[in-house]
C-alpha cells in the first residue's frame, strides 16, 4: 500500500471510541444549553467527548469559554477543547460520512489543538501542562510534515529508477532484435564461427536480462507505492515471459539451429519492450495520482486481487519514513489518553440533565 494511503488509513482509525463503560448519554437541546451554567457546559462537554458525540463536545467547551468568568473555569474549557480538537479524538469527526481523512485535515485539526492549547496560556502563563502539549503537537505536526515530504522524495526516486530501468530494457531489446533478425530464415546461411558468436551473444543477453529480472525484484519488495508496485509486479512477469522464450532460443542455438532461434528471440524482445512500458506507465500513473487523491481509494483491494504465489510480497516492517511515523502514532500512549488518565484539569459535578415535561 502507498506511505500516505496507509497514513489516510490509520488516521481514519484513530477516532477515539465511547469507553464500553461509558453510560449513555444524549446531546442536549439548544434549550438546554442555554439553561447550563459554565461548569455545567464543561461537565457535559466531557461526558459528550467521552460518549464519542465530538462535534457537540466542541460547541460546548467554547460555550464554556465564553460565559465563564472564573479564568481557572476558561483555561479548563480551553485545555479540554485541546484535547477534543486533538485528531486521536476528532478522528470520527474528521472522517465524518466515510470520507477519507486527507492528511491536510489531519494536520489542520493538530493545528487547532495547538491553538487551542496556547490560548490556555493567555490565560495563566504559567501552565505548564498546557505550554509542554503545545510543544507535542507541535512536534506530531513537523513529524507528519517531514514524512510526507520524504514520502514524496523516495517517491520521486523511485520513478526515476523505473524510467532507468526502461531505458535499459528498451537497449536489451534493440539487441535481442538484431541477434533475431541476424538469426532469421531470411538471411543466408551463416557460418560455424557465427554460429557459436551468436550462441554467446544470446547468453550474454539472457544474463543481463536476468541480472535486470533479480533487481525489479528487488526494488518492487521496498517499494512503499501502491501504483509502482503493481506496475512493477506487471513489468516482473513480462521480463519472466522474455527469459522464458531466451532459454528456448538458447536450446536452439545450442543444437546448432539458428533459425529456430529466431523466432523465440523475437518474441522475447516484444516482451522486453512491454515489460519497460509497463515500468514508465507505472512511473507516470503514480506522478498523475499523488498521494491523497481521491483515486488512492479501493487500492488495498485491488492490490490483494492480483496477489499470486511466488510474487513479492510486503514486508511486515514499514519501509518508509511516513509508515513508521504512523505506526509510532498509532502505537505510543496518545496526548490524550495521557491527560484523561490522571483526570481532567478541573474537578467538575457530572452533568444532570434536566428531565423533560414536554
Amino acid at each position: 500500500m502507498n506511505a500516505l494511503a496507509l497514513l489516510l488509513l490509520a488516521l481514519a482509525l484513530l477516532g477515539a471510541p465511547a469507553r464500553a463503560d461509558a453510560p449513555a448519554i444524549e446531546a442536549p437541546s439548544p434549550e438546554e444549553i442555554e439553561s447550563l451554567s459554565p461548569r455545567q457546559s464543561l461537565a457535559l462537554a466531557d461526558e459528550l467527548l467521552d460518549a464519542g458525540l465530538t462535534p457537540e463536545s466542541l460547541e460546548l467547551y467554547r460555550r464554556a469559554d465564553l460565559i465563564a468568568t472564573d479564568p481557572a473555569l476558561r483555561s479548563a474549557a480551553r485545555f479540554n477543547l485541546g484535547l477534543a480538537l486533538h485528531p486521536e479524538a476528532a478522528g470520527s469527526l474528521l472522517a465524518q460520512g466515510g470520507d477519507q481523512v486527507t492528511p491536510e485535515q489531519f494536520i489542520e485539526s493538530l493545528r487547532q489543538s495547538e491553538r487551542a492549547f496556547r490560548s490556555c496560556l493567555d490565560i495563566n502563563p504559567g501552565d505548564t501542562e498546557a505550554a509542554k502539549n503545545v510543544e507535542r503537537v507541535r512536534r506530531q505536526i513537523k513529524g507528519i510534515q517531514d514524512a510526507m515530504e520524504q514520502a514524496k522524495q523516495e517517491q520521486e526516486q523511485q520513478r526515476q529508477q523505473m524510467n532507468d530501468a526502461a531505458d535499459q530494457l528498451e537497449q536489451l531489446a534493440d539487441k535481442q532484435e538484431q541477434e533475431s533478425e541476424q538469426n532469421s530464415p531470411d538471411q543466408s546461411q551463416p557460418s560455424q564461427q557465427s554460429a557459436e558468436q551468436a550462441q554467446q551473444d544470446q547468453s550474454e543477453l539472457s544474463e543481463q536480462v536476468q541480472q535486470q529480472l533479480e533487481a525489479l525484484r528487488d526494488q518492487a519488495q521496498q517499494s512503499g507505492d501502491t501504483e509502482q508496485a503493481k506496475a512493477m509486479q506487471d513489468a516482473i512477469d513480462k521480463l519472466e515471459q522474455a527469459r522464458q522464450q531466451q532459454e528456448q532460443a538458447n536450446e536452439s542455438l545450442q543444437q546448432g539451429d539458428q533459425k529456430s532461434a529466431s523466432e523465440p528471440q523475437k518474441s522475447a524482445a516484444d516482451s522486453l519492450r512491454e515489460s519497460a512500458e509497463r515500468l514508465r506507465q507505472g512511473a507516470q500513473e503514480s506522478q498523475e495520482g499523488e498521494p491523497g487523491e481521491e483515486d488512492q481509494q479501493g487500492e488495498q483491494g485491488d492490490s490483494a486481487d492480483s496477489d499470486s504465489e511466488g510474487e513479492p510480497q510486503a514486508s511486515e516492517e514499514p519501509q518508509s519514513p511516513l509508515e513508521r511515523m504512523v505506526r509510532d502514532l498509532l502505537e505510543k500512549e496518545s496526548i490524550q489518553r495521557e491527560i484523561r488518565d490522571r483526570r481532567r484539569r478541573a474537578y467538575l459535578p457530572r452533568y444532570v440533565p434536566v428531565e423533560r415535561d414536554w
